[in-house]
C-alpha cells in the first residue's frame, strides 16, 4: 500500500532582523583593507609623532580645497564668491542634494557682481522658492523651506586663469529658521507598520506634518517623488494635520493607526494612507519653522505591507486538512509589488467543531495582517501537529546606537564658528568664512592622532583620512573627537553615513552606545556601554580568539572560496543565536537591552561567548576574513521585510552574499545563502538598503554571477516539479536522510507531493511511513 507522505511546516527560524525598525541602519562598505600605519595619540594616550595632516597625506587628500558649512543665513541671502580670474557663470550651482549632481540643481542666479571691477566676484541669489506652500505660517519667499542647500563650486577660486577643480567644493548651507526645526524619523514595528517620530522642541505648541505624493486613483502604489536628489520638482508639501504628540501613525486620520478591519480579530488592510514623502515643522508664539528633513517611503516599500490580494486572500478560505494549509503567501506592499511571506497558525486555544469546519486563527508573518482558516475533519492530533510546526517569530534583534544630531543646525548656532582675529571690516561673509575654514582646518591639521596599540595586529578599514581618523579614536575608545579638520563632515548627512560605515566595518568598535555631533564646537560626542578599559579588555580576548581561529581553520594552501567556507562552517559548528538576547530587546521595544545582554549584540558575543545575533554573526566574520587576507565587507538591508545583517566576500567571480546568520544550526538550513547572487539574494528576499549618499559606492559590490551559489553548485535548485524530482532522487540514492533543495521558481503543492513520491518510491515501505516533507521560505526539506 501507498503511504502518503506527510507534509507540515518545518520548524524553524529564519534570523534576520538584526537592526532597529528606526532610523534606517545603512551600512556603507569600505572598498578594502587599509594597512594599518603607526600614528600617534594625544597627549592623554600613546603617542607616535604622527597628526591628522599625516593621515591627509596617506590618502592624497592634504591640498584638497573646502569650506566650513554657513547654516542660518537669511531667507534671502546673496552669496558672493571672489575668483582670481574670470570664470564661467556655471562656475557655481546650487543644489538640494549632497551629491550636487546636475539633476539636483536648483534655479538660482549666478552672475558676476557687475562687469567692470567685480566681473570675478559670483553673486548666487535665489530664483524661485523651494518647497514652497500656501499652508505654512510664514509664507514663502527667498531660497524657500527646504532643510538644507548645497552650494557647489567648480572652478579653482585662487588660480590665475579659468581652472575647473579635479573636485569640486561643497558648501552646504541652511536658512535661519524661526522656530527650532525637528529631525524627523520613521520606526517599522516587527508587524510591518510604519510611524513617524520626532524630537520634542522645547515651547512649541504643536507641530504640523506635511507630505509630498502622487495621486494615483483606483491604485495602490508609492510612486517616487522628485525628493532632494532631483530638486523637489514637482508637487508642493501639503498639510497632512496638526497635533501636539511626537509620533504618529493615524495615517487614515480616523484613530485606526492605518489599520483597516473588518471584523475584531480581522485586519484586511494595513499602512493605508502611507504614500510619498513626509516632513515635520514646529509651531511656536505663532511662528513656523522650515521643514524638516525629508522622511520618504518610496525606499521603505518593501518593509510595509498593505493587504492581501482578491485569490491570493486564503483568510476565511475552507482547508480539506492541515496538509493543504500555505505555509506561504503572496502579500501586496505599499507600491503595489508582491512579496512572499510566511503564514503563522495559531490551533492552542481552537475547539474542533462538532459540525462543519473548525477555525483556526492566521496571522501573515511581519505584518499586521490577519483572521483565519476554516479546516474539515480536523482532530486533536493535527492541531498538535500544527502548533509543533510553527515558526518561531523573527523580530528585530540589533539596538542601533543613538543618533542626537539634529539634522538642521538650532537657530542660534553661528554661521561662522569662532571668526577668527583677521576678520576685517568691508569682507564678504564667503570671504570671512574662506579664511576660518583654512585657520581651523589649519589647526585640526595639527591634532595628534591616537595609536591604540591593538591596531597594529589587523587591518584597519578606511578609505579615507577620515574614515580612519574616526576608525582609530573609535577602536580607542575616545569620547570626544575634533572634527575642524574636516570640514566636509560637518554636516548630518555625511558624519552620519561615515560614522556607520567605520563602525560597522571595523569589528573592533566594540559597545558604541550613541553618538552626537555638535555644530557650535565642531565636536563628535561617542557614548559607550562600558568603560575604556573594559572595552580594551574585551578586543584583546577577541583578537586572540580570531587569531586562535584563523591559526587552526585556514591553512596556506587553501583557496580564497575554500577559506570562506571554513569560517562560515566554524561559524555553524562553534556558536549560536542568542534566543534570549533577542527576547530581551524585543522586550524593551529596541530601544535599549539589559547590559547582560550587551555582548551578545558586539563581536564579542559570537567570538568569545559564542552566542549573538546576526550584527555580530556578520561582524565577526569579516573580522575572520580580515586576518585571513580576504575582502569582506558587512552589508545591511532586510530579509522578509525585517532589517539584518550580512556580509559580502569577493571571489574570482565577483563579489557574493554570505549570510552566516541562518546557517544550519540557527535556521535548519544549511548555506540558506552562501556565493549567491543579487539575483538570488533578491528572490529569497534579501533586500541592501539603499538609502545614504554614499551608497553610489554600492555599485562597486554589485553581484552578478551565482553560478557558485551553494544550491547551484550543488545541483539543488529546481524550478519545475521534474527538475525537484530528479534533484531529490539523486540525494536519495546518495543515501541522504536530511534533504534541502531550494526551489527557484513557485511550483504547486500538489506537484511537489507528487514529484516526491515518485522519488520515494524505491525506499523500504517503512522509510517510506516516517519521510516528512516540510517547508521554510524557498526552502523544501525532506527527512527519511
Amino acid at each position: 500500500m501507498k503511504k502518503a507522505l506527510s507534509v507540515f511546516l518545518l520548524v524553524a527560524m529564519l534570523l534576520a532582523a538584526c537592526t532597529e525598525g528606526g532610523e534606517p541602519e545603512v551600512v556603507q562598505p569600505s572598498k578594502s583593507p587599509t594597512e594599518t600605519q603607526q600614528v600617534p595619540k594625544e597627549s592623554i594616550v600613546n603617542t607616535g609623532g604622527r597628526t591628522v595632516l599625516d593621515l591627509k597625506k596617506k590618502y592624497g587628500s592634504d591640498k584638497d580645497k573646502a569650506y566650513m558649512p554657513m547654516y542660518n543665513v537669511p531667507q534671502d541671502k546673496v552669496f558672493q564668491f571672489k575668483f582670481n580670474s574670470e570664470v564661467p557663470t556655471d562656475a557655481i550651482t546650487v543644489h538640494t542634494d549632497i551629491k550636487a549632481e546636475e539633476k539636483s540643481r536648483i534655479l538660482a542666479f549666478t552672475w558676476p557682481l557687475d562687469f567692470g571691477e567685480n566681473k570675478n566676484t559670483i553673486e548666487v541669489k535665489p530664483n524661485g522658492a523651494v518647497l514652497s506652500t500656501s499652508q505654512h505660517l510664514n509664507g514663502y519667499n527667498g531660497w524657500g523651506n527646504a532643510p538644507i542647500y548645497y552650494i557647489r563650486i567648480n572652478y579653482d577660486m585662487d588660480a590665475t586663469t579659468p581652472t575647473p577643480l579635479e573636485k569640486p567644493i561643497i558648501i552646504p548651507f541652511t536658512i535661519k529658521s524661526e522656530v527650532e526645526v525637528p529631525t524627523l524619523k520613521y520606526t517599522i514595528s516587527h508587524d510591518g507598520r510604519f510611524k513617524l517620530t520626532w524630537n520634542k522642541i522645547e515651547g512649541a505648541t504643536e507641530y504640523k506634518i506635511y507630505q509630498r505624493s502622487k495621486i494615483v486613483l483606483r491604485e495602490t502604489t508609492n510612486l517616487p517623488v522628485t525628493g532632494a536628489e532631483e530638486g523637489y520638482i514637482g508637487p508642493s508639501p501639503l498639510l497632512e494635520t496638526s497635533l501636539t504628540e511626537t509620533e504618529f501613525d493615524d495615517f487614515l486620520l480616523n484613530g485606526s493607526g492605518g489599520l483597516v478591519s473588518v471584523e475584531e480579530d480581522r485586519v484586511s488592510v494595513q499602512n493605508q494612507g502611507v504614500n510619498g514623502e513626509y516632513y515635520i515643522t514646529a509651531v511656536k508664539d505663532g511662528k513656523e519653522s522650515i521643514l524638516s528633513n525629508a522622511v520618504s517611503t518610496i525606499a521603505l516599500s518593501s518593509q510595509l505591507p498593505y493587504k492581501l490580494e482578491g485569490e491570493n486572500n486564503i483568510l476565511y478560505e475552507t482547508f480539506d486538512g492541515i496538509s493543504s494549509l500555505p505555509s506561504k503567501i503572496d502579500v501586496t506592499f505599499i507600491d503595489g509589488s508582491l512579496s512572499s511571506r510566511d503564514v503563522i497558525y495559531d490551533p492552542s486555544n481552537v475547539s474542533i467543531a462538532n459540525v462543519g469546519n473548525t477555525a483556526i486563527p492566521a496571522v501573515i508573518k511581519g505584518t499586521a495582517l490577519k483572521g483565519a482558516v476554516y479546516v474539515k475533519n480536523l482532530t486533536e492530533e493535527d492541531l498538535q501537529k500544527l502548533a509543533d510546526a510553527q515558526p518561531k517569530d523573527s523580530a528585530t534583534g540589533f539596538v542601533a546606537p543613538e543618533n542626537t544630531t539634529d539634522y538642521i543646525p538650532a537657530p542660534d548656532v553661528p554661521t561662522i564658528i569662532e571668526p577668527s582675529a583677521s576678520e576685517e571690516q568691508g569682507k564678504s561673509l564667503e570671504e570671512i568664512q574662506k579664511t576660518n575654514t583654512e585657520q581651523k582646518v589649519e589647526e585640526g591639521n595639527q591634532q595628534a592622532v591616537p595609536v591604540p596599540e591593538i591596531i597594529e595586529e589587523v587591518p584597519l578599514n578606511a578609505d579615507t583620512a577620515l574614515e580612519e581618523f574616526l576608525a582609530i579614536n573609535m577602536i580607542d575608545v575616545q569620547e570626544k573627537i575634533s572634527l575642524k579638520a574636516f570640514p566636509e563632515a560637518q554636516n548630518f548627512e555625511t558624519i552620519s553615513d561615515v560614522l556607520q560605515e567605520v563602525m560597522y566595518q571595523n569589528p573592533l568598535v566594540i559597545g558604541l552606545k550613541g553618538w552626537g555631533y555638535d555644530y557650535r564646537t565642531l565636536t563628535l560626542t561617542l557614548k559607550y556601554e562600558e568603560s575604556a578599559d573594559d572595552i580594551k579588555r574585551k578586543q584583546t580576548e577577541v583578537l586572540a580568539e580570531a587569531n586562535k581561529i584563523v591559526a587552526e581553520i585556514v591553512k596556506p594552501d587553501m583557496s580564497a572560496e575554500q577559506k570562506y567556507k571554513v569560517i562560515y562552517d566554524y561559524l555553524n559548528d562553534n556558536t549560536k543565536y542568542d534566543d534570549a538576547a533577542l527576547a530581551n530587546a524585543e522586550a524593551n521595544d529596541f530601544r535599549n537591552i539589559d547590559p547582560a545582554f550587551n555582548d551578545s549584540f558586539t563581536t564579542y558575543g559570537i567570538m568569545v561567548k559564542k552566542v549573538g545575533v546576526c550584527a555580530s554573526y556578520a561582524s565577526v566574520y569579516k573580522m575572520l576574513s580580515d586576518l585571513a587576507g580576504l575582502e569582506t565587507i558587512v552589508v545591511t538591508g532586510n530579509m522578509d521585510g525585517v532589517p539584518h545583517a550580512w556580509n559580502k566576500v569577493k571571489l574570482a567571480n565577483g563579489w557574493v552574499h554570505v549570510d552566516s546568520t541562518n546557517n544550519a544550526t540557527n535556521s535548519g538550513i544549511p548555506y540558506l545563502l552562501f556565493y549567491s547572487s543579487d539575483e538570488i539574494a533578491e528572490s529569497l528576499n534579501f533586500k541592501l538598503s539603499k538609502e545614504y549618499w554614499t551608497d553610489s559606492e554600492l555599485s562597486n559590490f554589485v553581484s552578478t554571477d551565482g553560478s557558485k551559489d551553494y544550491y547551484v553548485a550543488n545541483g539543488l535548485e529546481a524550478k519545475s516539479s521534474s527538475e525537484f524530482g530528479s534533484a531529490l532522487s539523486g540525494q536519495v540514492e546518495a543515501g541522504s536522510t536530511h534533504i534541502v533543495i531550494r526551489l527557484g521558481a513557485k511550483i504547486d503543492t500538489s506537484d511537489l507531493m507528487e514529484a516526491a513520491r515518485k522519488a520515494l518510491n524505491g525506499l523500504p515501505e517503512s522509510k517510506r511511513e516516517k519521510a516528512t516533507m516540510g517547508s521554510l521560505s524557498n526552502y523544501v526539506v525532506v527527512t527519511l
